[in-house]
């Protein structure tokens, strides 16, 4: 069985999503999304790999028509949208799948316990100059710097919440690694991850997207 999709995003991440789509037997692309675009075919899935502004354009209408991947989780920080979302997630039965899962642990908390996370963020170019430009909660960091976001913000609403979760940004020098690190503090212990990129062939969060295609129907899954 063939699964249709929808993407939005002809970027390092659309374009390697898009190209894997297109060379796969188990998936068909329907349509690439474009900015402004008010019709599209409807499909078994769409994917946003645009980031938090496309998911706020267009992500109610996709998400009403079927399941809804993002890599815009920071608009979801906006709690009005983000009733908005999950009004139409409940309205349609559809889900909405947050990327990416770099940071561990929160997909493991019950609701029922409270947790801390800290997460310290460093790449190149982030601020004018190189040092450090952000040390306080997720909600101010979005205020400032909503497009960098995307990865904290899944982390937060899929763990411990907005408001239990404190960041640190950072502006790498020119050529410097793009650097996640997290400390996830539960009642049960202490969850600590560090990411650090490279420039590999493929966009990293590409590679996730095209990793979880890949999996979408498997027997045998990890999280």
């Amino acid at each position: 069985m063939v699964t249709t999709v929808n993407l939005i995003g002809q970027g390092a991440i659309g374009r390697a999503v898009a190209q894997w789509i297109e060379a796969s037997e188990t998936f068909d692309l329907q349509d690439v999304i474009a900015r402004g675009q008010s019709h599209w075919p409807k499909a078994d899935l769409a994917i946003d790999a645009a980031g938090p502004g496309a998911l706020r354009a267009l992500g109610p209408r996709l998400l009403a028509q079927g399941p809804l991947w993002t890599v815009g989780a920071a608009a979801l920080i906006d709690p009005e949208f983000r009733g908005v979302m999950h009004a139409t997630a409940q309205a349609s039965g559809h889900a909405l799948r947050l990327f990416t899962g770099w940071i561990a642990g929160p997909d493991l908390l019950p609701a029922s316990q409270t947790a801390r996370l800290h997460i310290a963020q460093s790449a190149p170019g982030l601020g004018p100059a190189s040092g450090l430009l952000f040390d306080g909660p997720l909600a101010q960091a979005a205020q400032r710097f909503p497009d960098h976001l995307n990865t904290a913000t899944a982390a937060a609403l899929c763990g411990p919440g907005i408001d239990a979760t404190w960041i640190t940004l950072t502006s790498a020098p020119e050529g410097g690694a793009h650097r996640i690190e997290a400390r996830f503090e539960t009642p049960n212990g202490l969850i600590c991850t560090t990411v650090t990129f490279g420039t590999p062939a493929v966009h990293p969060v590409a590679a996730a997207i095209i990793a979880a295609l890949e999996r979408r129907e498997a027997w045998l899954t990890y999280r």
